[in-house]
């Protein structure tokens, strides 16, 4: 995924958000040539999985969270701590920060352009029924590439929807923590570039290894 992040990045793109989604639909829209792959692209799973992946990066290095799992991959004294098991369904993600914890559903829904995507109170059921059951939560997060989150009632303070303006928000210093440029010089072996002609140099390495 940082991979990916890094060559979106490196392509000066006008959103990088969109640059992003643009590259998840390749992926999907592209000729299967197998029934293994025809069945792989159709997977909401497997999209799903794509974009929790993104969400795991954005939470650690954008919300700053110090701890973030995806549910097969929280420790176990976390997931006796929350009365959570690995099984359980609604909870994707588990993010820590100060020895308190949030659940996040993430909800990847493929854009249709005539109208607005929407993620309903019915489709967050499952994700608020377990919340409640298990913690306690510090904080509810949905994450979706969707306009926008419905709710029954009022949200609480607990409630945070991150939605497509937000994601469409993601500035180039929070993009280049997510790609880990930060932690790693490029695999050109430039430093990370500063001014426009050093991101100049560093796209032309990139793209003419």
């Amino acid at each position: 995924m940082e991979s990916l992040l890094h060559t979106i990045f490196l392509k000066s793109p006008l959103n990088l958000w969109d640059a992003f989604e643009e590259e998840c639909q390749k992926f999907y829209e592209q000729p299967a040539h197998t029934f293994t792959e025809m069945r792989t692209r159709d997977n909401k799973k497997v999209r799903g999985d794509i974009f929790e992946d993104f969400c795991v990066l954005y939470l650690k290095n954008v919300l700053g969270y110090t701890n973030v799992w995806r549910l097969p991959d929280v420790p176990e004294d976390v997931l006796e701590k929350l009365t959570l098991k690995r099984r359980d369904t609604g909870i994707d993600i588990i993010a820590e920060r100060d020895g308190q914890y949030s659940a996040v559903q993430c909800k990847y829904k493929k854009h249709v352009s005539f109208k607005k995507n929407v993620v309903t109170w019915k489709a967050l059921s499952t994700f608020y029924a377990m919340c409640m059951r298990t913690g306690p939560y510090q904080r509810y997060i949905v994450m979706t590439n969707c306009s926008y989150v419905t709710h029954m009632g009022k949200k609480t303070a607990k409630d945070l929807s991150i939605c497509l303006g937000t994601l469409r928000k993601t500035t180039k210093e929070e993009w280049t923590r997510m790609c880990k440029l930060e932690e790693n010089t490029m695999e050109c072996s430039l430093p990370l570039p500063k001014t426009v002609e050093q991101l100049r140099a560093a796209r032309l390495a990139f793209f003419t290894k």
